[in-house]
């Protein structure tokens, strides 16, 4: 009877092995899955990022000498600097083929200006306000990145706006270039 018993349970047992097991335990629970970003979410972080980068590097991007005085005394663009400033923005990561060729005009532009109505006494126009932000104050922007209220405004396919609400109105335009969120144009109800 013993053996009789012990061939059952053997059995039993090899069959219990042979089924199909169901999960015991819960593999999710020991394995921490982060959470999907959607869009909205990568196109804000890509203006706070393009924020705090240019928060950190405000001293060397102003540093680039955009005009110089000719021999007369006159403002002329120094378009060499220029086009540093613009590689210099576009080493951020968050800058746009768009960005760059826009302010490549507005830079020639001014640069023609220049030539065209002479301008001695500083600062030359222009150039009398910081050219990211378009303001005289960014510290107003820069030193409160994180508590600014983002809001996405206009969401097409490859393209869209994120709006910095309140007071300050910005609108950062944006497209994806390769996958990745991208600042085509910064517009400030101050100066657009």
């Amino acid at each position: 009877m013993k053996v009789y018993l012990l061939i059952l349970l053997g059995v039993f047992v090899s069959c219990k092995s042979n089924s199909k097991a169901e999960p015991t335990e819960n593999l999710a629970s020991d394995t921490t899955v982060p959470e999907m970003e959607n869009d909205s979410t990568k196109m804000v972080r890509t203006v706070k990022e393009f924020l705090g980068w240019y928060k950190s590097n405000y001293n060397k991007a102003n540093d680039f000498g955009f005009t110089f005085q000719d021999p007369q005394g006159n403002y002329m663009v120094n378009l060499d600097e220029c086009q540093k400033y613009l590689n210099f923005l576009k080493s951020s990561g968050h800058i746009s083929e768009i960005y760059e060729k826009e302010w490549k005009k507005y830079f020639e532009s001014k640069a023609q200006y220049l030539k065209e109505n002479l301008q001695n006494e500083g600062p030359p126009e222009g150039f009398e306000f910081d050219l990211v932000l378009i303001t005289q104050e960014p510290e107003i922007i820069l030193n409160k990145i994180d508590a600014l209220q983002y809001v996405v405004t206009n969401n097409e396919e490859g393209t869209t706006v994120v709006r910095i609400e309140g007071e300050l109105g910005y609108d950062f335009e944006m497209n994806l270039e390769n996958g990745i969120w991208k600042i085509d144009y910064i517009a400030t109800m101050n100066y657009d």
